[in-house]
């Protein structure tokens, strides 16, 4: 009999949501998270979905732009997939529905893995472990929305709250944040207006109270990334709804673990958190479509230390753990992951 899953809700954090007819179990956990760092379903054999979503650096990719599988460097920077389960859109323009429908995306000779979700089926089924493991979780043989069933609910395991933040807000520890980092959230929920798109559900902070901080508004927001001598190098969110107002238009990221994920935005174009806070505080980059919300901030040197050290404070124990774990292992995992056939 297969053995529930519960999601850890640690503090910050409410429990993601979980499909209704397809509860978590360890087995289905367990089989997704052995698809994720196995490089034998991608054309080469040397790419996983962990190759651009690294523990090691809060499941991010440290490189600027991502690569995916035969060596084709992607326009944009994959993001940490912590707290990706809240996500009510998937991707930096929000072109996927759910996480299952993404894994379509990256299972495409164009995609991440370089061949096609058949191509990978076929590897599965070529593979007694995994048909036995399939027949185990879903009762049937590989097939390609299993598959996608299987990488979404491994990676709605991957929560992260429990930061030194979490303790001060929302457990009550006054001592959790030390002097700067308390002055940098000032700076954060006032002067610096990031919680306009950086969300806090607190009673502090929002009216509707709550008890949730996913730093996150769901929206999309054009900031003047990538802009350059009149042109975008990527239209982001117009580059599939055609909509001329979301003309380089991204999500709004979460701000946890920052402190493992750089660079930073969704081009990469930004390797510190003090180059965040001044691309911010100078009010983006100019072009006719950006967000009104962006404009000049006027911090000083000190409200920007404090904002950069307030920023450092929302990483968690756990993926920091989880981040040294993977660092310790004496071979890149993503290659060669997998089961032997």
């Amino acid at each position: 009999m297969a053995q529930p899953f519960k999601v850890s809700r640690p503090l910050g954090l409410i429990e993601p949501d979980i499909p209704l007819d397809r509860p978590l179990t360890y087995e289905l956990v367990g089989l997704g998270k052995k698809l994720f760092f196995d490089s034998s379903l991608s054309r080469t054999g040397t790419t996983s979905c962990a190759t651009c979503h690294d523990p090691k650096f809060g499941y991010a990719d440290p490189r600027p732009h991502s690569i995916s599988d035969g060596g084709i460097i992607q326009s944009r920077n994959a993001p940490s997939l912590y707290n990706v389960g809240f996500l009510p859109s998937v991707m930096w323009d929000g072109r996927f529905r759910t996480l299952e429908d993404q894994v379509s995306g990256a299972f495409h000779e164009s995609g991440e893995m370089g061949e096609d979700v058949a191509s990978a089926v076929l590897a599965l089924k070529s593979n007694r472990e995994y048909v036995s493991l399939f027949r185990n979780v879903f009762d049937e043989e590989p097939n390609a929305e299993d598959l996608g069933t299987a990488l979404a609910s491994f990676e709605r395991s991957l929560v992260s709250g429990n930061s030194a933040f979490d303790h001060y807000l929302f457990g009550g520890d006054a001592g959790a944040l030390d002097a700067l980092e308390i002055k940098g959230l000032e700076v954060f929920s006032t002067k610096g207006g990031c919680l306009n798109c950086h969300d806090v559900f607190h009673p502090e902070f929002n009216a509707l109270g709550g008890g949730l901080a996913l730093f996150s508004d769901f929206r999309y927001h054009n900031l003047g990334v990538g802009y350059q001598w009149g042109r975008f190098r990527d239209p982001g969110r117009y580059a599939w709804s055609r909509d001329e107002t979301e003309w380089g238009e991204f999500r709004t990221p979460f701000l946890r673990n920052l402190t493992l994920t750089a660079p930073y935005m969704h081009d990469g174009s930004l390797g510190t958190l003090e180059e965040v806070v001044d691309f911010y505080n100078r009010g983006g980059n100019a072009n006719p479509n950006l967000s009104p919300s962006i404009h000049p901030l006027y911090l000083n040197g000190s409200e920007k230390a404090a904002l950069v050290a307030f920023l450092k404070s929302l990483t968690s124990p756990e993926a920091e753990a989880a981040a040294q774990s993977a660092s310790t292992l004496d071979r890149p995992w993503y290659q060669k992951a997998g089961p032997s056939k």
